[in-house]
């Protein structure tokens, strides 16, 4: 009879997941790991054998409902601190080398005044996006992996009026904002029980029946841009993050992603729409000195959109974040 192996509680990894420095752990089975600590990656001497990874992927994945095999070697999951774990395995990965991301949550910024004394923006900036959710504006979030885009989510919906009725669509877990008028809905896989998958496309649809005043969208990389669009064009304000080069890059993403929801989609379509519908898009940025907002721009809305027409509004120069939009700095110049 096999000895069943004893509980691994983490080992190692467990140690780095208690540091409270540390963002991120990156666990490639059997060679390295990294750490990130203060936005800065570095390799540390810790190395877990490809059976120890097995095992702690079972743990962390457990109570969680997700599961990583054969059939699903792929699986992102909240773990019940708030953390975010992504595990990549076999047959994706080679058989011993499965790899385990995991995004802790750190509480970096509670809101906007947090990111003002953080210099992540200034307070004119602050102003501006703060006066922008008040009124209703719909907010494009762009930047790569990291940057700090759903912190920068979380910081602007503390700006919502607790009249407002808020619905989020993602694909885990992650946007952390207290409302009372709040709706929260993930993706599920295919379930072990039969149970039918549910997309991101099928949360903005549901969300849309639930009459929010803003449906949040986790990250758009897909066709349920198309849904979230029509649902902004609908007559709801939207909050959004995107994965992308600049935030002029971000509005061709959007229009790329809407292509893939058919073949009945035109592209002046979505642009028409995606320009009418978003009033703003912030891009963040990720360095060695740690997460800025890089660029706030204003998207005036276009009836014939060959190239997005944009307002540049604030650009980080030399470290610096400041007003490059045309006449005076104010509050409401997001309106154009």
């Amino acid at each position: 009879m096999t000895a069943t192996p004893a509980p691994v509680r983490f080992g190692h990894v467990g140690e780095l997941l208690k540091d409270p420095l540390i963002e991120e752990i990156i666990v490639i089975g059997g060679e390295r790991t990294f750490i990130v600590r203060n936005g800065i990656k570095e390799l540390v001497s810790v190395v877990v054998d490809a059976a120890t990874v097995r095992r702690i992927a079972d743990q962390l994945l457990a109570g969680t409902g997700r599961r990583v095999d054969v059939a699903s070697p792929i699986v992102s999951a909240q773990l019940p601190d708030g953390s975010r774990v992504h595990i990549t395995g076999p047959p994706v990965t080679h058989p011993d080398r499965m790899n385990i991301q995991i995004r802790k949550f750190v509480v970096t910024a509670a809101d906007l005044t947090d990111l003002v004394e953080r210099e992540t923006l200034t307070h004119s900036a602050a102003k501006l996006l703060r006066h922008a959710v008040h009124n209703d504006a719909t907010i494009l979030i762009a930047g790569a992996p990291g940057a700090g885009k759903t912190t920068l989510v979380n910081c602007l919906l503390r700006e919502v009026s607790p009249q407002r009725r808020v619905v989020t669509c993602e694909e885990v877990f992650e946007i952390e904002a207290d409302l009372p008028d709040m709706t929260q809905m993930q993706t599920r896989e295919v379930g072990l029980d039969g149970g039918a998958e549910i997309t991101l496309r099928d949360l903005v649809r549901e969300a849309l029946r639930q009459r929010p005043d803003r449906i949040v969208v986790g990250e758009v990389r897909g066709p349920e841009a198309l849904d979230m669009l029509l649902a902004l064009n609908a007559g709801c304000s939207g909050l959004a993050t995107i994965h992308a080069n600049s935030a002029h890059d971000s509005l061709e993403k959007l229009v790329s992603y809407g292509v893939l929801a058919g073949d009945n989609i035109s592209v002046p379509f979505l642009r028409r729409t995606v320009s009418s519908v978003i009033d703003l898009v912030v891009y963040v940025k990720r360095t060695s000195n740690g997460r800025y907002i890089h660029e706030i721009l204003a998207v005036p809305e276009q009836l014939d959109v060959d190239v997005f027409t944009v307002a540049p509004l604030y650009r980080r120069r030399d470290g610096a974040l400041g007003w490059v939009g045309n006449g005076p700095e104010a509050p409401d110049s997001w309106r154009g």
